[in-house]
């Protein structure tokens, strides 16, 4: 872009006429490399301040929340398995309905039923 814009600007301004082209244009593109430069810095400077506020999962709980998935899957419906994934990833009870196409009364009334078949099978201790 530098070359073209060193173009656009020599042939519009004749001011620049005195100098040869190729100062202009030299001139031009290390102007357009070094802003391309700036411009990649800051993207991965903010790319970084995303990442580390980014908070980090504990590698413990995502496993139990995994065999809490698989011992559902045995003893659940494929809707009540689909939401309780999504209540597993962090989504509320109404975006969960709205995922799913539901009413959030419907939501909460089959994941309900689930908890209750699963504390049937898998009794809570004391």
């Amino acid at each position: 872009m530098g070359y073209l814009s060193a173009v656009r600007r020599y042939l519009t301004r004749s001011t620049l006429r005195r100098y040869a082209f190729s100062t202009i244009a030299w001139k031009s593109m290390g102007r357009s490399i070094a802003a391309f430069h700036q411009a990649e810095a800051l993207r991965v400077q903010a790319e970084q301040r995303y990442v580390e506020m980014t908070p980090r999962r504990d590698p413990m709980e995502e496993l139990e929340a995994r065999l809490f998935l698989h011992d559902l899957a045995s003893v659940a419906s494929r809707p009540q398995y689909e939401l309780a994934a999504l209540r597993l990833q962090g989504y509320s009870i109404a975006e969960t309905a709205r995922q799913s196409g539901m009413t959030p009364k419907r939501v909460r009334s089959l994941l309900r039923e689930l908890y209750r078949v699963y504390f049937q099978l898998y009794p809570r201790e004391p």
